[in-house]
């Protein structure tokens, strides 16, 4: 319903006015709580920005708070043409020289004599080849044309590595067969019938019923029965592709850590040049090097009997000979345009040439790779070939990457200060304009400030005096001046880089790493859990009993009281801290997941004690500070909550006020209505008396 509108002409009275200064006068109230909820949105607002301002500043800290990280180099090459390289944390200062002799390539076999249009067929048969030792097989009927062909190869569910395409010269198309990887392992064989294949019966599997890898123990493997207790072997023994016997057979010695992929090793090296193996899905496979009828076989047979055993039997699983022939298609059809080969190089000198070698003999000493990047030849190096050298060499570099150290420091200082200014800008009192920051006297803000900043200027925890170069991060040329800005001295930084890199690295970012401080020196830092334990001094008592066994192990930090020293767990020797969670999943005491390692055996009804610290770089303080502040119902979360509720209530209550106001205007315009309907109706009887 549309509300009355007074216009106030047979009275000579102007209601409309009258009833908005009325209202006027009583949405003063409404007005408070609508200035109220903007101040609160403005607040919720400007918490939004310093979450970010913290996100940011949270960021720089995390990218200083690993030393691994931070402890880098610059790996420079004399020649980027031939190779560049990439270093590690892991890596050391020094330079080498690397020596190529040839790069890794990968095979390409393109077919001869080629066809003169794609559409042209080519003949029914079977197209067979292998790749790593993994045979696949073509079918073509009479209409399958090249085309087809290169289809059939790369669409094949089967293909084991191998791409086909079709290259035009001479006013032909060949077919081209390109091996996808690089390495002397990937050679692409053309075969006019299948390859023998031998495969055992059963997976290896571990006892969770897992298919067994590369990496399983043998001790693991659930075909094995019984509780190992040493010796043993496995005995392999079989035939070549002729039916003579492979002298000699080998006996691989078992041991707690003998691997599936040591067996495979053997059984390789047993039949080098005859077959090859491999483990597929918990299955040992020998697939032979060339096609055609085979006589091969292979045997493996347990030996030893203190431990019970069954070893998978082996049998046929591909029968060679198998004819499939693709005219115009054979081996002699395809002209080897590009070798399979591993790359070859010498680092320093490494491996040394044979003295007995001479140019012309089979094969020089060289470290060879299936791939042009190469990480384990240098420690900590990733060495990528583009390629070959002279006999010389090129040079490789690896110096202490500082620059990369500063550069992240200056950022977390532009963090910081853009932080700090936002704080200042919100907290304070502009005199010149009157006007006090939106978070003016704001509890958590300038516990924030105050938390943050806590970690630059105290002490680093875990540090010590006579033992660590620098205990805090102003001793390495960080500071804060009257206005709460921080900044870095170059010069003391250098300097501290210059006289104990090393120390610096580990004031910025030491992550929970540890060291012992005094007593004995048989109770030793283990480990800790970056997440979980707190940085600081503990001091460790481990109890032995009266036949010298470790029996009891105490933990508490150096700060609290002797009556709080902690029952620590005993595993092995390795003992870990009281590990237990609150409800909310956080560590009730200091000491979670600390691991330190003690003798097992000492003297009876003897105590040993220690002092281990664990240490934090400052930045890695100043995350875990500003984890607790950003986490799900930490501080800005709770406030930011708190500022919402408010906001909620407020909203509530201006509807509230709204609706009153909204039904007070109502009856007032009834009121004024029924006033003017009066006064109307008194001057026409008026009128009337007077006519």
């Amino acid at each position: 319903m549309s509300p009355i509108q007074l216009s106030g002409l047979s009275t000579g009275l102007d209601t409309e006015t009258l009833i908005r200064q009325l209202l006027e006068i009583e949405k003063r109230t409404l007005y408070t709580y609508q200035e109220r909820k903007a101040k609160r949105e403005e607040k919720r607002s400007i918490y939004e920005n310093f979450e970010t301002e913290l996100k940011a500043l949270q960021s720089a800290a995390a990218n200083l708070s690993n030393i691994d990280d931070l402890r880098a180099f610059k790996a420079t090459s004399s020649d980027s043409d031939i190779f560049t390289a990439e270093a590690s944390y892991s890596a050391f200062e020094g330079s080498h020289t690397i020596i190529i002799n040839q790069l890794a390539n990968s095979e390409r076999w393109t077919h001869t004599a080629g066809m003169e249009y794609p559409e042209d067929k080519v003949g029914t048969g079977t197209f067979i080849y292998s790749y790593n030792h993994r045979e696949t097989s073509i079918p073509t009927t009479a209409d399958t044309t090249l085309e087809d062909l290169v289809g059939l190869i790369n669409n094949d569910a089967d293909n084991p590595g191998v791409t086909a395409s079709l290259l035009v010269y001479n006013d032909a198309y060949h077919l081209v067969l390109s091996g996808n990887d690089a390495g002397s392992d990937y050679e692409i064989q053309i075969n006019d019938s299948t390859t023998e294949v031998w495969q055992s019966d059963i997976a290896f599997t571990t006892d969770d019923d897992e298919n067994a890898s590369l990496s399983t123990l043998i001790t693991d493997l659930s075909c094995y029965e019984g509780t190992y207790e040493g010796g043993g072997s496995i005995v392999i023994s079989g035939t070549d592709s002729a039916g003579d016997a492979i002298i000699p057979s080998f006996e691989l010695e078992i041991t707690d850590d003998t691997k599936l992929t040591h067996l495979i090793g053997e059984i390789n090296d047993v039949f080098e040049g005859i077959a090859e193996a491999r483990l597929e899905n918990g299955k040992i496979i020998l697939v032979a090097d060339e096609s055609g009828s085979s006589l091969m076989t292979i045997d493996l047979s347990f030996n030893g009997s203190q431990w019970g055993a069954v070893v998978p039997e082996m049998a046929v699983e591909t029968e060679g000979g198998t004819a499939g022939t693709l005219s115009l298609f054979t081996q002699s059809d395809f002209t080897e345009t590009q070798n399979a080969q591993d790359c070859q190089i010498k680092v320093d000198g490494y491996p040394p040439e044979d003295p007995g070698w001479q140019e012309g003999d089979p094969m020089e000493n060289w470290i060879t790779r299936s791939s042009n990047t190469i990480d384990d030849a240098i420690y900590g190096v990733t060495l990528n070939l583009h390629d070959t050298t002279d006999a010389d060499g090129e040079q490789i570099s690896l110096n202490r990457d500082i620059e990369s150290v500063s550069d992240r420091m200056t950022k977390l200082i532009e963090t910081y200060n853009s932080t700090i200014m936002f704080i200042k800008e919100n907290t304070g009192y502009n005199a010149e304009n009157k006007v006090a920051g939106v978070l003016m006297g704001d509890y958590i803000v300038s516990t924030i400030r105050d938390q943050i900043l806590s970690p630059i200027m105290n002490y680093s925890s875990g540090f010590i005096s006579d033992k660590d170069t620098f205990l805090s991060p102003t001793e390495i040329g960080l500071e804060v001046d009257r206005d709460g800005m921080l900044s870095l001295d170059t010069n003391l930084f250098s300097e501290a880089v210059t006289n104990d890199y090393l120390a610096v690295l580990e004031i910025i970012g030491a992550d929970k790493s540890g060291s012992n401080s005094d007593g004995s020196g048989d109770i030793k830092f283990y480990g800790a859990s970056s997440r979980y334990t707190d940085a600081g001094n503990y001091n460790v008592k481990v109890i032995y009993d009266a036949l010298g066994d470790i029996s009891q192990a105490w933990i508490k930090l150096t700060t609290e009281d002797e009556g709080e020293y902690r029952q620590a767990t005993i595993d092995n020797g390795v003992i870990i801290g009281n590990s237990e969670f609150s409800s909310s999943g956080e560590p009730l005491y200091p000491e979670n997941a600390l691991q330190i390692t003690a003798p097992s055996t000492g003297d009876a009804s003897s105590e040993l004690t220690a002092v281990i610290n664990v240490k934090q770089g400052f930045t890695g303080a100043m995350e875990d500070a500003l984890d607790r502040m950003l986490k799900y119902e930490g501080t800005i979360d709770i406030n930011q909550n708190h500022v919402d509720t408010e906001i909620k209530l407020l909203q509530n209550k201006i509807e509230q006020e709204e609706s009153r106001l909204t039904k007070r205007e109502t009856r007032l315009r009834a009121k004024f209505a029924r006033l003017e309907a009066i006064l109307t109706s008194l001057q026409g009887q008026l009128a009337s008396i007077i006519m």
